[in-house]
């Protein structure tokens, strides 16, 4: 699916997320959507603060947003290498950066480093 309007209501709904997370901060209004894991067990997942952290990092306040959700620093700048590859760099590029993004030790790396910080926060209350 690499067809403009795709990618163009995919840019238009993380700008209006943005925007939603700029203005409404989740942790101090009921109606934001609740971690379902977290309720359902008492344990934090491995996501679990990402809402409080994007509205902090839209504020600037990168130490509070890390507080939250440390984990995202990780994260996002994978997802947005992917979505790069995916949906925005010609053949060759994507290519490359595929090489990169998709080596096996690359992704189990990343896996590991999502099991540990799961149970990491949740033994160690981070």
């Amino acid at each position: 699916m690499k067809t403009a309007g795709v990618r163009t209501a995919v840019v238009l709904l993380v700008i209006a997320t943005g925007v939603v997370y700029f203005f409404i901060d989740p942790g101090r209004f009921s109606f934001m959507p609740r971690c379902f894991f977290k309720w359902l067990t008492g344990w934090n997942c491995p996501a679990c603060g990402v809402q409080r952290a994007a509205h902090a990092i839209l504020h600037g306040r990168f130490s509070e947003a890390a507080h939250y959700n440390f984990f995202l620093f990780l994260s996002v700048p994978y997802l947005f290498l992917l979505v790069l590859e995916r949906w925005f760099l010609g053949p060759r590029a994507a290519a490359r950066l595929g090489a990169v993004l998709f080596d096996r030790r690359l992704v189990l790396t990343y896996l590991v480093l999502v099991i540990l910080w799961w149970v990491g926060r949740n033994i160690l209350g981070i």
